[in-house]
């Protein structure tokens, strides 16, 4: 017995609804199984006792950026080490060279952060296009600066970085340093989004 042509066409509905679902289905599994490497996930190192990263590292251990594993608020984290003759203390981050664009790189970074003592603050010097400074840019400082309260939280401060250049001009080939003044500091992670 011959299909109706009504039938015919609702047939032909549902194996497009089938097949559009599966499309669906295997772009989902594609991006939760095999992510890829780009700043619309972030970048991200997490610390701890166990150092986590994608599409960005920490460096400059071995010197003045110096940080070692501790426990803040009840989280594993890494706290700063003060580096001999320095005011500053530092955390370097280099980007993996994949995530970088050519020109000006406009990121956000934020940094998660345990608010312990008050009176100092924090920044990110990076490298930039800012050809007027004596270092030609290699140490821009963020515009804004994150003010320590003492709250005893762990808190988050975002940075929005407009001109970034991101050509390992820092100590250890690094992009940009969080620059910390005054205080001791805990840092839980740090994270890289395109703007």
């Amino acid at each position: 017995m011959p299909l109706s042509g009504r039938a015919k066409w609702f047939i032909i509905a549902l194996g497009s609804l089938g097949f559009i679902g599966l499309c669906l289905l295997l772009t989902l599994l594609g991006t939760l199984l095999w992510p890829s490497q780009s700043f619309r996930g972030g970048a991200t190192v997490q610390l701890g006792k166990e150092v986590a990263s994608r599409g960005m590292v920490q460096v400059n251990q071995h010197h003045d950026g110096a940080t070692e594993p501790a426990v803040a608020g009840g989280v594993e984290c890494h706290a700063f080490k003060p580096y001999p003759g320095r005011p500053e203390q530092y955390a370097y981050f280099k980007i993996d060279p994949k995530l970088k664009e050519t020109g000006t790189n406009e990121v956000m970074v934020q940094v998660e952060y345990f608010d312990g003592e008050a009176g100092g603050n924090f920044r990110l010097d990076y490298d930039s296009h800012n050809g007027n400074s004596k270092d030609q840019g290699a140490y821009t400082q963020s515009k804004e600066k994150v003010y320590l309260k003492g709250t005893q939280r762990w808190r988050k401060g975002r940075f929005l970085l407009d001109d970034g250049r991101f050509e390992g001009r820092q100590n250890d080939g690094a992009d940009f340093r969080i620059t910390v003044v005054g205080t001791q500091f805990f840092l839980r992670s740090v994270t890289l989004t395109r703007e």
